[in-house]
Parts: structure tokens; sequence; C-alpha cells
């Protein structure tokens, strides 16, 4: 078994080589997975519209969507960069798109979310309600679309540093969820790669972060011989 964690590309409108980058990552690395897992802020800024996908994301979508034809399972975890990718993205690509997800993956209990809630940005909470999601469908793509382009210099930190007291809020809510019987945290949005193994008894539990794809070419991967680990992407 081979599953694949990755995010955080926040790829934009003119964004070329990053997409191809994404899509080269997915054929390369992907292909041959059983699961995928994107764990948010895939796109700079995304919301579902009926019948719509954004024209400069559908190469990228296509992609994700292949490994669906081709019987992978693959989920995308909003990050805050996405706000409700929508009935019509998921039945288009046949993607899972979810909060968080909590399974079992070959014994070991699993839990995978972006990581956004972890900070006090307030606005974003307010950014993702059912209110904000109306206005933005009753403005529709384009208008929606320029107003989070002017925005994200307010909202948008792409090239986060490491950060150890970030770093370190991490790894306290990875203990947390460990204590609440998770085995295993993955988790996105710090932009910072990450492992770390907490012993519980007898148990060695594991906290991961896919960092940045684009970056640092950071991702994680979980196979039936090695077990999670993270990796590198050269291509």
């Amino acid at each position: 078994m081979k599953v694949v964690f990755f995010s955080d590309a926040h790829l934009d409108k003119n964004d070329i080589q990053k997409i191809e980058f994404v899509e080269k990552f997915i054929d390369d690395v992907c292909h041959d997975a059983d699961m995928v897992f994107v764990l948010g802020d895939l796109f700079e800024f995304y919301h579902g519209y009926d019948g719509y996908i954004f024209p400069w994301y559908k190469s990228v979508t296509d992609s994700l969507k292949n490994l669906v034809e081709k019987g992978k399972t693959v989920y995308f975890i909003e990050g805050n960069h996405e706000f409700h990718m929508g009935n019509f993205f998921q039945n288009y690509t046949g993607i899972q798109c979810v909060h968080s997800v909590a399974m079992d993956i070959e014994g070991k209990k699993t839990y995978i979310a972006h990581g956004y809630e972890i900070s006090k940005f307030y606005l974003t909470k307010f950014l993702k309600t059912p209110f904000v999601g109306k206005v933005m469908d009753t403005l529709g793509p384009e208008i929606t679309w320029s107003i989070a382009t002017m925005a994200r210099v307010f909202l948008s930190n792409k090239k986060k540093s490491y950060n150890n007291k970030a770093m370190d809020l991490f790894r306290e809510y990875a203990l947390k969820k460990f204590d609440e019987g998770y085995d295993v945290l993955i988790l996105g949005h710090s932009h910072m790669f990450d492992a770390f193994e907490h012993q519980s008894g007898d148990i060695t539990k594991q906290y991961f972060n896919t960092g940045d794809i684009i970056r640092y070419c950071s991702y994680v991967e979980y196979n039936s011989v090695s077990g999670f680990e993270l990796k590198k992407y050269s291509p």
C-alpha cells in the first residue's frame, strides 16, 4: 500500500511553471499510489461554483481527476485559501473534499488536516463562514477572484521562514491528538516540513508536516514496508 500526502503549493493564475511542477509531481510520485491526500492550499484562492473550474487551474485539476479515473482514492482537505470546493468540483473530479480525515492506515489510527485551525487568525474563521460563502456565490468567479487577488497581500504568506515557536505550537497540537488516541498526525499549513516522534508506553507515535511542495519539494509518504516517511521530491 502506498499513500502520498502533499500541500501548500499556493498556485496562482500566472504560475505556469509551478503548475507544471505540481503536475509532474502527481505524475511521478502519485501515479502508483493507492491514496493521495492534498492537504490544502494547493490553490492561492479557490471557491467552488456550479459548472465552473477556474481556467488556470484546469490542468492540475485534471491531473488529480486522472488519478481517480485510474482507480486511486483522492482526498482534498481544504486549506485556509480554499473556501468550499463545492459539489461541482467533487462531481467533476471524483475527489472527496473534506475539512479533515480520521482513518486507520494499516493499523495506525491517523488524523489528517491542513492545520490552519491551530493559528489564532480570526479573519480566516470569518472568511470560512456560510455568510461569506453566500456572498462569494452572489459575486461570481470573476469578481471574487479580483477581490481575492487584491486581498492576498494581507492574507497570504507563502514564504514562511522556519520559526521554532510556530513549530513547537504544531508539535504541542500533535501531543494533544496523541492523547486523543491517534498514532499518526499529518498536517500542512506551516510550510515547515517536520517529523517528530513521541513514545507512549511501548507505542511510538508520529507527527509529520508536509511542508511546502514548491519551496522545499517536501511531502509525506506511507508504504507498507517502511511506514510513514518525510520525503523530498527530485524531478
